[in-house]
């Protein structure tokens, strides 16, 4: 059982997520992660246009940074909904160490995802067989509807508030699936209920700051105009600069350096104040979101016993294990069965060429027929011998052919 006495049976304990505006820690926190991320992202850039490569893995970087600093900023108002305190050195520490259980329960909520998709193209796909298939359509069409608008529901109301601030509280990947899985069979209304509330609440406040920050920007540059500086004049004036510097190169004589350098100082100094107004008008939005998801998520789980659900979970996951390392264990003998065949094939072919060998060694030799011998000559009239080369008979004188 979990159980926290500071938001326990509390109905309106959303009321206390603009308490993120009043946590300096939690302020000066969420200025310097932003800062520290905004100059990642610039070195990244940097390096993209002089590599590609560097500036992918510096984009890796600022993932991390960028990571890092939400989590701070999330874990030192979680403390605060706790009802404690911590430093600023230790949030950061613990920002570091939850990188991986973020990334973690983002692939685990990305595989659920595409399973319930390959399911119902699955299921979807024997609805064409002939025959049964429209009446198997008419069936699943409306099953599918439900149970992918709960995934949905699931993951949109549910796992991306609530797993970050899960994470915060000290639980890791397993134990952050396990909760969002029993806050969704036991609470899942409930929690749709507050993050709608916290939405509409968080968009109050984004139109009363705007109103603020807006009506104090438009009376300010009423009076600075007054005053004489104009810092949307001063873009004209910058460009009368440039022209009456050339005006004044061509015709001898200079002009327009003054107005350029006075329109180029109040124009930055603009931009800059513009800029940093516009950071400060979303800090305490932000702030009230992650306070308010803190404490929708302490307020959910109050009550609630996740032990089973987290032993179940282990207990598929050991199974999963357990059947991957058969899977494996039976794909290498049967690779290894194919390697021994191979090297009993090559043996034997081996031990096959000396006995080969050995058959010709072995073998009767042939030798080759004598050339049949010449055939004696004789005299055609006397029947006298004659040589190779006689043409006329010795004893009677008689022409022999050769």
């Amino acid at each position: 059982m979990s159980s926290n006495p500071t938001t326990s049976g509390s109905p309106f304990v959303l009321l206390r997520a603009a308490e993120a505006a009043t946590n300096w820690r939690a302020l000066a926190m969420t200025g310097m992660a932003a800062l520290a991320f905004f100059l990642s992202m610039a070195m990244t850039a940097w390096l993209t246009r002089h590599s590609f490569l560097l500036g992918g893995l510096f984009s890796i970087v600022t993932l991390i940074v960028g990571i890092t600093g939400y989590s701070a900023v999330g874990i030192l108002l979680m403390r605060q909904s706790q009802g404690r305190e911590l430093s600023f050195t230790d949030a950061i520490i613990q920002g570091v160490f939850t990188v991986h259980r973020m990334l973690g329960v983002a692939l685990v909520l990305l595989v659920i995802f595409l399973l319930v998709a390959l399911l119902a193209f699955a299921v979807l796909f024997l609805c064409k067989l002939p025959g049964l298939g429209s009446l198997l359509y008419a069936v699943m069409l409306p099953l599918l509807t439900v149970i992918i608008g709960v995934t949905f529901a699931s993951i949109f109301y549910v796992a991306m508030p609530l797993a970050a601030p899960a994470i915060w509280a000290g639980n890791s990947v397993m134990e952050t699936i396990a909760r969002l899985f029993v806050i969704v069979r036991q609470r899942l209304l409930m929690t749709i209920t507050y993050i709608v509330v916290l939405s509409f609440l968080v968009l109050f406040l984004s139109g009363v700051v705007s109103f603020i920050l807006f009506s104090g920007y438009v009376t300010t540059m009423g009076i600075s105009q007054a005053v004489g500086i104009n810092p949307m004049g001063n873009v004209m004036g910058m460009m009368s600069g440039i022209m009456g510097n050339h005006m004044g190169n061509q015709m001898g004589y200079g002009g327009g350096f003054e107005a350029l350098e006075s329109g180029m100082a109040y124009t930055g100094a603009f931009g800059f104040a513009t800029g940093l107004l516009f950071s400060v008008g979303m800090v305490i939005p932000f702030l009230t979101m992650i306070n308010g998801t803190c404490l929708i998520y302490l307020q959910v789980t109050d009550g609630l016993n996740f032990t089973e659900a987290e032993e179940q979970l282990q207990a598929q996951m050991q199974e999963a294990k357990r059947r991957a390392n058969e899977a494996k264990d039976r794909a290498g003998a049967k690779l290894q069965e194919a390697k021994d065949a191979a090297a009993a094939s090559a043996a034997a072919a081996k031990n096959n060429q000396p006995a080969a060998k050995a058959e010709a060694d072995i073998a009767p030799t042939v030798t080759p027929a004598a050339p049949p011998a010449p055939v004696a000559r004789v005299c055609s009239a006397c029947k006298a011998p004659l040589a190779a080369d006689d043409i006329f008979c010795g004893e009677c004188g008689t022409k022999n052919p050769l």
